[in-house]
């Protein structure tokens, strides 16, 4: 199992710090009393992603050859690692040039009318995004080559969706944590991250790619 969390978590962390539902959550918190509906999103997100993952788990373990696990799994992460980067470059051709300003994206202005029911099936469709989808995809591929103990890969998701859920929740935390004062916290990172969403994600992308590309093609030598 400890080789199943080895080669998964960096990529837990990797999804951790994708930033899009993070802001959901930050924005609910800044404009809304809406507790109800951050419950929901998180709910939703660690839902989706854990499905995402059991779901590449169970169809590894059905589907290839154990002999042939590893190598499937290292042409699965070079795969990912080539989308990552292409999802990068369109990331960094949508940042704002100049002085121009960033443009908000229309979930932003409607994020303080979302309801549980909604904030769920945004959350939900947030895990199935491409990026968020495609390293939870790696993630789950890394779990069934490092153990084919059905026991220690349940664990092994479990753990990934835990790490890969944290920075969703750490908004929530710092709320709990410095009442009255987060307000101007979270309202400073919400308005961090909308002005540099498209680079900081350039980045991270790019970073994630590599290193999900690099890691397939280990495997395969």
């Amino acid at each position: 199992m400890l080789d199943a969390l080895g080669q998964s978590l960096p990529v837990a962390v990797g999804l951790a710090i994708v930033s899009v539902p993070m802001a959901v959550v930050v924005l609910m918190l800044v404009t809304a009393d809406a507790r109800r509906s951050v419950a929901a999103f998180i709910l939703g997100w660690v839902v989706g992603i854990g499905a995402v993952v059991a779901l590449t788990i169970a169809f590894v373990d059905t589907a290839v050859p154990e002999s042939e696990t590893t190598r499937w799994a290292s042409v699965v992460r070079i795969v990912l690692g080539l989308a990552l980067f292409a999802l990068a470059f369109r990331q960094w051709r949508s940042r704002p040039r100049g002085d121009a300003e960033a443009t908000q994206p229309k979930w932003m202005s409607s994020v303080s009318s979302l309801s549980p029911l909604k904030s769920l099936g945004i959350a939900l469709l947030s895990a199935a995004n491409p990026k968020n989808a495609a390293l939870a995809v790696s993630g789950g591929a890394a779990i069934a080559a490092g153990t084919y103990v059905v026991a220690e890969q349940a664990v092994a998701a479990v753990v990934f969706t835990i790490v890969a859920s944290a920075a969703v929740a750490a908004p929530v935390v710092v709320n709990l944590v410095f009442g009255e004062r987060a307000a101007s916290m979270l309202d400073s990172a919400k308005s961090w991250m909308a002005a540099n969403n498209a680079v900081m994600m350039t980045v991270i992308l790019a970073l994630l790619g590599a290193m999900v590309l690099g890691e397939g093609v280990s495997g395969l030598g």
